[in-house]
């Protein structure tokens, strides 16, 4: 390959621009900020999105400025990567599988050891992606979380060299292509953003354009020609002008973002465009304007942009097992002692492993950074594994772990796009007994059905998120919302086609009525009805339906607690950390006052339904507890029963043969 003539002018733009990294300083700050103070710096994320602009420029820059030269080599971009991201990235991963060996119960240290496999390979972003939805882990409470973005940036190192180098000869080509590429990637953004967020959040496709965007810069300034040193006074004047206020107007719709933005902002999408431009405007000016010279490329931020990546990468995992541990947001001075910490730990990084690994560039040592961190993602798989390395646990703790929530065969007989999260069958024949519910219908089934599976079909169908009531619209309170009056309308029609002999209800819905943030509405409301009068009707509207054809049981609501066992399971307890495994029974039952009404109410039009007491069985005389006195733990989080405690209930209640009766040589339905 001929090398093609370097312009001084060329040169002189990509050199080291201390700028930069007092922008990669803001970028990580905003970051912290959030992670930190939510409530604060509520659109510190975009912090994420700057660093994608500067990626997508640098990496184009250094590629670029080879390829003039004629000394590119995959090889060598490749095993710069190595180095530059696996030290810091090996150091976190090892730190934060030995914190969960020691913090974490068996199911979180399983699922961290799935994300530390994946951000060792780099699909963190996949893998978070398909986790996502109501019974997902809170995501507070994952500590490699943060790693989604590098496997974004990683995803795209590995696809953008080969599309430069292929069309780097036919600069037009290039250009065109990666404006197609970038306007394509920002449409599926701007359109995703409202059919599939999460997807959009997560997806390479639909935040190349964020990274693109830096490409097309760099290029653009590679092919343009300046003609600064011949321009006249009045445009010298001008581009000086320019130079100050591109600079400023840019950090000044970066900072907007961060101010302006929140969790609702529909993000990315076109408010990305904010945090995208303002750093595009920043990186496109020289670095010699004066918001570069002194303050972006002040000392203090320029500190944080070179230890940017390290800080990056210890700040969340600290924050995270904080979250972890105080099972909830730990006080204000914790957060700041784990920024602080987090903040010595990247400075020695960055300067005892990431600068000395950089002048490393034997062959050998990256063979040996690459398989150090296939040692960490190795390690991770062996978590995964064994159940987060279950055998540590008393057996109590060790069964708090459920079952499947879906299996092929039930499935099937829905649509592909039918968002049901709950389907379970225990054969390929139509159901004779039919559980329904919310998320806490799983627990019950899987007790229930292994006994009655022998002689009956049986099948769970859920949707967590959606107490069972027909026909009520519900806002407010969970992203599931808008589909469950489709999903009820899905489960009554498919027991219209069955005709189930039993229906088990397992009822849910006393904080619709008692949450004042939700609201509840239904067609031919009057406008003075009562948010428990539309609430009976949903109840009133499902059950004349189920009854029509089938025997109905409704299992009263399970009682809720504000934390999950697992806030006083812990080996290690924060000072501040406050559990609450038991409430007063009279304190549950008058939240439920106005649900409990409502059942009293419908089982007067409906004497057919039986209802079954759960507060009777899970709640002593004066209290209700997670772990009553010489009883197992009953419940597996705040407001889902654990096996044990469904077991509890579905033998005291004796609830398989209430199920069974008139069943004996009933048909398969």
């Amino acid at each position: 390959m001929r090398p093609d003539v370097l312009s001084a002018e060329h040169a002189r733009h990509f050199q080291y621009r201390p700028a930069v990294d007092g922008l990669r300083g803001v970028a990580v700050l905003a970051v912290l900020g959030f992670h930190a103070f939510p409530e604060t710096v509520t659109g510190g994320y975009v912090g994420v999105d700057v660093f994608f602009v500067i990626s997508g420029y640098l990496i184009t820059s250094i590629i670029a400025r080879q390829l003039l030269h004629a000394d590119f080599t995959f090889a060598d971009f490749y095993w710069r990567r190595v180095r530059r991201l696996f030290p810091a990235l090996v150091l976190v991963l090892a730190t934060t599988l030995a914190l969960g060996w020691f913090l974490l119960l068996p199911n979180e240290f399983k699922q961290l050891g799935k994300h530390a496999t994946a951000a060792a390979a780099f699909m963190a972003n996949f893998a978070l992606w398909r986790e996502t939805g109501y019974f997902d882990t809170a995501a507070e409470f994952k500590p490699l979380l943060h790693l989604w973005s590098l496997g974004i940036e990683e995803q795209f190192y590995l696809l953008w060299p080969a599309v430069l180098v292929a069309l780097w000869k036919r600069k037009n080509a290039l250009f065109v292509t990666v404006s197609v590429l970038v306007l394509a990637s920002f449409a599926a953004s701007v359109h995703m953003a409202q059919t599939a967020p999460v997807a959009n959040f997560f997806w390479p496709v639909s935040r190349f354009w964020e990274l693109g965007a830096g490409c097309l810069l760099a290029l653009s300034m590679e092919r343009s020609t300046r003609a600064a040193t011949s321009a006249d006074t009045g445009d010298r004047r001008f581009l000086d002008l320019g130079h100050n206020f591109l600079p400023l107007a840019g950090l000044t719709l970066i900072l907007a973002s961060i101010v302006g933005f929140d969790t609702t902002t529909p993000f990315p999408g076109w408010p990305a465009l904010l945090p995208v431009v303002g750093t595009l405007f920043i990186l496109a000016t020289p670095g010699d304007a004066w918001i570069q010279r002194y303050l972006l490329g002040s000392r203090p931020l320029v500190w944080f942009g070179l230890i940017s990546y390290a800080l990056y990468l210890w700040h969340w995992p600290l924050l995270s097992f904080l979250n972890i541990l105080e099972a909830g947001l730990p006080p204000l001075a914790l957060r700041w002692v784990a920024l602080a910490s987090s903040i010595l730990l990247a400075w020695l990084t960055y300067r005892y492993i990431e600068l000395p690994v950089r002048r490393r560039k034997e062959r050998r040592f990256n063979i040996r950074l690459a398989a150090a961190a296939a040692v960490a993602g190795v390690a991770g798989l062996v978590v995964y594994a064994t159940g987060g390395v279950a055998q540590r646990f008393d057996a109590d703790i060790r069964a708090l772990h459920h079952g499947p929530r879906l299996d092929k065969q039930c499935h099937a007989r829905f649509g592909a796009t039918t968002p049901i999260n709950y389907c379970r069958t225990t054969s390929a024949q139509p159901p004779s007994i039919l559980f329904v519910g919310d998320s806490r219908a799983h627990a019950i089934y899987e007790v229930a059905a292994p006994l009655l599976a022998p002689t009956q079909p049986v099948m769970l169908l859920g949707r967590g998120g959606c107490p069972p009531v027909l026909n009520v619209r519900v806002s407010g309170y969970d992203p599931n919302e808008d589909e469950c009056q489709q999903i009820w309308r899905t489960f009554v029609d498919y027991a219209h086609r069955t005709k189930p002999k039993v229906i088990v209800v397992v009822g849910n819905g006393s904080f619709l009525i008692s949450d004042p943030d939700i609201q509840l509405s239904r067609d031919g409301a009057g406008p003075a009805e009562s948010k428990e009068a539309i609430f009976e009707y949903g109840v009133r509207t499902l059950l004349s339906e189920l009854t029509q054809f089938s025997r109905v049981i409704y299992l009263g609501e399970i009682p809720a607690y504000s934390t999950p066992p697992a806030c006083f399971l812990r080996a290690v307890k924060l000072p501040s950390t406050e559990c609450y495994p038991e409430r007063a029974r009279d304190q549950v039952e008058r939240a439920m006052a106005p649900y409990n009404r409502v059942l009293s109410r419908v089982q007067v039009s409906f004497p057919d339904v039986q209802l079954v007491d759960a507060i009777a069985v899970l709640c002593a005389a004066n209290v209700c507890s997670q772990r009553p006195p010489g009883k197992p733990i009953l419940y597996s989080d705040a407001v889902h029963l654990s096996p044990a405690g469904a077991r509890l209930l579905v033998e005291t209640t004796q609830l398989t043969s209430l199920i069974s009766r008139d069943l004996l040589g009933a048909d398969s339905g």
